[in-house]
């Protein structure tokens, strides 16, 4: 039987190795976190370091604004892109009722503007008007020629100046004006024509037409059929106007583009 001496000696060895023991044990485990400290520390930094930067924004041009909210429009990427639209032989037959009051919703790449047309005044031309607008010929067709302090015009289907529906037709321009300087005002609406020399009985009008939006166009002569006036959304005719060139305004800066043109009655 072993003494109680030598069974406290032993106890004690027992707990001092169990003490031994856990230190032990106690590092392993300080190793084993700060391992695991060091190599997610080492991980995130090559993250960091591998990681690519935020991609840094790229400004669009004004073209490609106006591209991107054409095409959002249903319209093609470029504005330069060839529109097949229909062509007729001869101008549509009389279908409005020129007691009524007829407007034109445009919808642009920078906005909508409202043109109340002149039904009374210019039956003809406010006719094909209608006419052309419910066959969708203007969707997508671009401002072509647009001279800042003048004229936005559009309407021709080629984008070169010399497109046409396929057919001309005739109407008288407005009565000359008291003031020459007023004969259209700001904002009216009337038909480009090739007449030469000019007249004020035009033969030439088909589907072209253009928006007076300042002084130059204003004091015009009476050579051009009056058929409508904006009456909402001025400002977006003269941020197309803003977008134009000086002096021949073809091409313009920045060309934009009719959407649609939605006609409505009352």
């Amino acid at each position: 039987m072993p003494t109680d001496k030598r069974a406290r000696k032993r106890a004690a060895r027992e707990a001092k190795m169990a003490a031994l023991e856990r230190q032990r044990r106690r590092r392993a485990r300080t190793r084993r976190v700060i391992t695991i400290v060091v190599v997610a520390g080492v991980i995130v930094g090559v993250y960091f370091l591998l990681k690519p930067g935020p991609k840094a924004k790229v400004k669009l041009t004004a073209q490609e604004i106006a591209n991107n909210a054409a095409v959002a429009g249903g319209c093609p990427s470029s504005p330069t892109a060839a529109l097949h639209k229909p062509s007729w032989k001869s101008p549509p037959a009389m279908t409005i009722d020129t007691a009524k009051t007829y407007t034109a919703t445009v919808k642009t790449d920078v906005g909508t503007f409202v043109i109340t047309l002149d039904a009374k005044d210019s039956p003809v031309t406010v006719n094909n008007f209608v006419f052309l607008a419910e066959k969708k010929f203007y969707n997508c067709v671009i401002f072509h020629r647009v001279i800042p302090g003048f004229v936005v015009q559009g309407g021709d289907p080629t984008g070169t100046g010399q497109g046409s529906p396929g057919y001309q037709f005739a109407e008288k321009g407005p009565a000359p004006a008291k003031n020459p300087a007023q004969q259209y005002p700001l904002g009216s609406v009337a038909m480009a024509n090739s007449n030469s020399p000019a007249t004020t009985d035009p033969t030439t009008n088909g589907s072209q037409f253009f928006i007076v939006t300042g002084t130059q166009g204003e004091q015009l002569q009476p050579d051009y059929t009056l058929f409508g006036q904006v009456t909402s959304g001025m400002s977006v005719v003269d941020k197309i106007s803003a977008d134009g060139l000086a002096n021949t305004g073809t091409p313009p800066k920045v060309i934009h583009r009719m959407l649609t043109v939605t006609i409505s009655s009352s």
